[in-house]
């Protein structure tokens, strides 16, 4: 089984990354530029967006629930298991080249956001800091990747 930490390695010898994406570790997602300001977003940059929004969201989750303060209110929890499961089902969509990548890719940045905002309320935690950054570049990729054919 392929774990985690080996998944960007293991889509750049697929040629689903460019082996520069490996170099960039979690700095968040690159776009390619085309003149004018433009970007376009690649499949690869959304994939590893998305790999690292459910792995963020999953482990903020645990983290949640060894909390001793509000952190493991339900909702709250089911939340980031479920943007986690849509950031999963939407990087194994791309990866498949989904004809109907942008309703899944719509559908991802929206649950993004809804979790980055409820992540932002717990102003003083750096880790719901962090998973709110990582969901929210994640839904900019999804936003970006829904309006790109693939």
């Amino acid at each position: 089984m392929l774990s985690r930490r080996h998944l960007p390695a293991a889509l750049v010898a697929a040629g689903i990354l460019p082996s520069a994406a490996l170099a960039q570790g979690t700095a968040g997602p690159t776009h390619e530029t085309h003149g004018a300001g433009h970007s376009a977003m690649s499949v690869g940059d959304c994939v590893l967006a998305c790999v690292r929004s459910h792995a963020m969201c999953l482990e903020t989750a645990r983290y949640c629930t060894e909390q001793t303060s509000g952190h493991i209110a339900p909702g709250h929890i089911a939340l980031l298991q479920d943007c986690a499961e849509m950031c999963q089902l939407t990087a194994n969509s791309l990866l498949r080249r989904s004809s109907r990548h942008a309703v899944v890719c719509n559908a991802c940045a929206e649950l993004c956001e809804t979790c980055a905002k409820d992540c932002e309320a717990f102003t003083a935690d750096e880790q719901m800091k962090r998973c709110a950054r990582v969901c929210r570049d994640c839904a900019e990729s999804c936003r970006d990747m829904a309006k790109s054919p693939i």
